[in-house]
């Protein structure tokens, strides 16, 4: 069994503001086409001018989630995010945890990847993710990154921050074990 703590950063995680971009470009599209399905329903006709409308529109929509998604991240979660991870016989074990602000000192910011935290006795708030081997079909090391991908048949079922390339070497060592006694690795 593998057990660590590990600090993940909310506001500079690549993998968090891919998500975040994806979200934001899904719902320019979505409003652009609501707004244009308004202006027919209401209006009759759509030309260039309702179909720039609709864009602007739903542009400008889209930078104030952008902004308060970068305001939730950098004001109110700063480095409050952590998870305690366990790998485990028998499954993946992944509690996220929201505790009280991790100093990190200068050096270290902006961090994109996990960073090393002491042991949390007391968590705000959290929430538990198990993930069976079973499940798990294939593993993806982002070693620049420090994490794991453990992938099943719909995409990603749990990402898996180390905080050192030490503990990621050992987690994707002791997956692989797992995933070839379990028998459904692809990798």
């Amino acid at each position: 069994m593998l057990r660590w703590f590990v600090g993940v950063p909310i506001a500079t995680n690549p993998l968090i503001l891919l998500d975040v971009l994806l979200v934001l470009c899904i719902a320019w599209g979505l409003m652009a086409v609501i707004l244009m399905a308004l202006q027919l329903w209401f209006g009759g006709y759509l030309d260039r001018t309702h179909l720039t409308g609709a864009a602007w529109v739903s542009g400008y929509v889209t930078l104030i989630f952008a902004a308060v998604f970068a305001l939730a991240a950098l004001l109110i979660q700063r480095n409050r995010y952590a998870a305690l991870y366990r790998l485990e016989e028998g499954e993946a074990y992944c509690e996220n945890l929201r505790v009280s602000p991790v100093p990190l000192g200068r050096a270290a910011f902006p961090r994109w990847r996990g960073y090393p935290i002491e042991d949390v006795s007391d968590p705000l708030r959290s929430v538990v993710k198990r993930v069976a081997w079973g499940d798990v079909h294939e593993v993806q090391s982002l070693e620049a990154m420090n994490v794991l991908l453990l992938r099943g048949r719909r995409g990603v079922l749990m990402r898996v921050y180390c905080p050192d390339a030490g503990t990621l070497g050992q987690a994707r060592a002791f997956v692989g074990e797992r995933l070839r006694a379990a028998g459904t690795s692809r990798s």
